[in-house]
């Protein structure tokens, strides 16, 4: 994997001179900063009033998010990262990001932080930035009070941290072999949530703590808050639409379990006692207390695009919508304010009356135009009236020129095998209408005429995330983007499906299918004359199979895709036959003993097939005159057949044959007469 790393003498020129803050000017404290992209424009929010008292001017990307330290916020965009200071709120040069994806920003001590998890690299925002290498792939980052930035690397099985100033990465704990999950604070603790088995684990200088159950049983897609809400892990499992409450303490209490409207969820957000769930599909907020009490529901900014939700620095949660243009500020107790992203209101002054200079007298008014004795329209120095002048005629306004259309709202994005349906409302014009639709994802883009409000998207990566950006074109020029991700799924493939006969039982055994690109649930197995069972593994037995008998067994795999929808995969058959036991009796070469003579003395060959292998039988050879002449025992072979040549025979006219008792029957021979 290829980590780009960003230059320095690029950032650093990006964030000098907005640093320290001249003489007398007062900074802007904490809260919330968030960039509104059809203004171009930086606001800054308080939280504890939900009202907006500061504005700066920034160029930036349609969707981009601001992160802040101590003395300068960052506009972080795809295409730059515009630093400006908090002081003389001024724009400074822009510097140019590591990677394209959206990255996770991080404000605590020693921060800013900017962590580009697929890429794997760090940027500590500052004077001069820091570039730093994580050394792979992370997962959602967390930071301690103290500026500690905690990152899992899942697919290596490492937690790692980067501590306040340091220059490299370490990764002091190792994971249990498979296991995955998430990390989170309760308080200023860090804990692993342990998905692969259920439990949550502190993690502690020497490694990870006793496991604590959570009492949810495992889950690959169990989503984790970074924070506690007043002592309890918030946990998310979208398969189920369930929020559960966990305490991470050992001996726990009962997690709280609060069900949640059925849709597209997004991992949890807790600050204090409050925790705030996103339903992507309805495009609502939900806010819930500790005691799992919803305590609010408010509709998602709809301004387009992807509403992002964040924990500021105040323990506030905020929700950015995708263009900037409306953020949802939720207050300690959980209630949600809109606020529209303007610029703050100033009282305008009012008009000073002229005052006159030190040493004069009043200030006489303006003169008005017209004759000495004041009254308009007479010539000077006559009593008569001017010429009237005719009225000017009426001006008539300039027309307002077109401008590029607004943002596309309400873009979906639906997943389906290999492809993804991208749906769209019509654009605000902009007095022009609007020509085009460009939509663009990562390895291609699409253009459809103006008419259009949806495509289907083919040959994309199954399992694989797209985001998806929609603008509107039409003469004036580009608008700005909205959108929506989506990934594509497929039906799961067919498992490699053996089966094999033991005694009266169909063992079954098989391969893990490719997914494609879902989440295994678990696997449907059938059987001819059978209850159908669910099995988690990759294997089954069906005992109770009678000879004589043929028996189909199907095995599919269940699997949920990203967007939570349920899919059967294509099924794998196999047909055994359990043959009927067969018994064969002739007559063989000669012989004699003590009880069967000479001439007529002869072997008689018996010959077994289909019976239970490896089990001993009684062989009875019968006759017309004598139904039990002999009996004697063989063992039949590993495929249940027997060739047993010890009886004899020696009465000529006499009729003969052999049975063999069996679970479910005598089973009898041919019968020969004996000459």
């Amino acid at each position: 994997m290829t980590i780009v790393v960003v230059s320095v003498a690029v950032l650093t020129t990006a964030v000098t001179g907005a640093a320290k803050p001249p003489p007398g000017i007062q900074e802007i404290p904490g809260g919330h900063w968030v960039y509104n992209s059809l203004l171009q424009s930086a606001f800054h929010i308080d939280g504890g009033t939900a009202g907006i008292d500061a504005q700066v001017a920034v160029p930036g990307d349609p969707g981009s998010q601001v992160v802040q330290g101590d003395t300068s916020g960052y506009v972080v965009g795809g295409t730059r990262i515009t630093p400006f200071g908090k002081s003389d709120l001024t724009a400074g040069p822009p510097g140019v990001p590591p990677s394209g994806e959206v990255p996770a920003g991080v404000e605590t001590a020693g921060g800013p932080y900017l962590v580009y998890r697929q890429a794997g690299q760090i940027i500590r925002l500052g004077d001069p930035p820091a570039p730093i290498s994580a050394g792979g792939p992370v997962g959602d980052p967390v930071a301690t009070a103290e500026g500690t930035l905690w990152l899992p690397r899942i697919a290596s099985g490492l937690l790692c941290r980067l501590d306040r100033g340091a220059e490299n990465v370490s990764c002091p704990v190792t994971l249990p072999a498979g296991h995955f999950g998430a990390l989170t604070l309760v308080g200023d603790e860090l804990y692993f949530v342990d998905a692969s088995d259920g439990v949550v684990r502190a993690v502690e200088s020497g490694g990870l703590g006793v496991p604590v159950p959570m009492g949810l049983g495992a889950g690959a897609d169990l989503r984790t808050a970074a924070n506690d809400v007043a002592g309890r892990v918030a946990v998310l499992d979208p398969a189920r639409s369930l929020l559960h409450l966990v305490d991470p303490a050992p001996g726990p209490r009962r997690p709280i379990t609060v069900p949640l409207p059925p849709g597209q969820y997004d991992a949890p957000v807790a600050a204090g006692s409050v925790v705030v769930v996103v339903n992507r599909t309805s495009g609502r907020l939900f806010t819930y207390d500790a005691d799992g009490r919803q305590t609010d529901d408010k509709p998602l900014p709809a301004d387009g695009g992807t509403a992002r939700v964040v924990r500021g620095e105040d323990a506030h949660v905020y929700v950015d919508g995708g263009q900037g243009a409306h953020v949802l500020v939720v207050a300690k107790d959980g209630k949600v304010t809109d606020v529209p992203v303007v610029p703050p209101t100033e009282k305008k002054d009012q008009p000073v009356p002229a005052q006159p200079a030190p040493g004069q007298g009043p200030v006489a008014p303006p003169a008005q135009r017209g004759g000495e004795d004041g009254r308009r329209g007479q010539d000077p120095g006559t009593d008569r009236p001017g010429p009237s002048k005719p009225n000017p005629p009426p001006v008539t306004p300039p027309a307002v020129p077109a401008s590029p259309p607004g943002a596309p709202p309400g873009v979906s994005a639906t997943g389906e095998a290999g492809a993804v349906t991208v749906a769209w409302s019509a654009a605000p014009a902009n007095r022009a209408d609007v020509t085009s639709y460009r939509i663009s994802w990562a390895g291609g883009s699409r253009t459809v005429d103006g008419g259009t409000r949806r495509v289907r998207i083919t040959g994309l990566a199954n399992g694989t995330r797209y985001t998806f950006t929609v603008v509107a074109v039409n003469k004036a020029g580009t608008g700005p983007g909205a959108s929506a991700s989506a990934t594509p799924a497929a039906a799961a493939a067919a498992p490699a499906l053996t089966v094999s006969r033991r005694d009266d039982a169909a063992m079954l055994s098989w391969t893990r299918p490719d997914l494609g690109g879902g989440e295994l649930v678990h696997y449907l197995v059938t059987g001819t004359g059978f209850a159908q069972q669910t099995v988690a593994g990759t294997s089954a037995s069906y005992p109770g199979l009678t000879a004589g008998n043929s028996y189909t067994f199907t095995v599919r795999a269940v699997t949920r895709t990203p967007g939570g929808q349920t899919r059967e995969g294509r099924p794998a058959s196999r047909t055994i036959t359990v043959p009927a036991p067969t018994i064969t009796i002739s007559r063989g070469r000669d012989t004699s003993s003590e009880n069967c003579h000479e001439p007529d003395c002869a072997q008689v060959n018996v010959t077994m097939k289909g019976f239970e292998p490896g089990k001993r039988y009684a062989i009875r050879l019968s006759s017309s005159s004598n139904t039990d002449v002999r009996t004697e025992y063989t063992t039949t072979d590993a495929d249940g057949s027997a060739t047993y040549n010890e009886l004899n025979y020696d009465v000529p006219g006499q009729t003969i044959w052999v049975s063999v008792q069996t679970p479910d029957g005598r089973i009898t021979s041919n019968r020969i007469r004996w000459t």
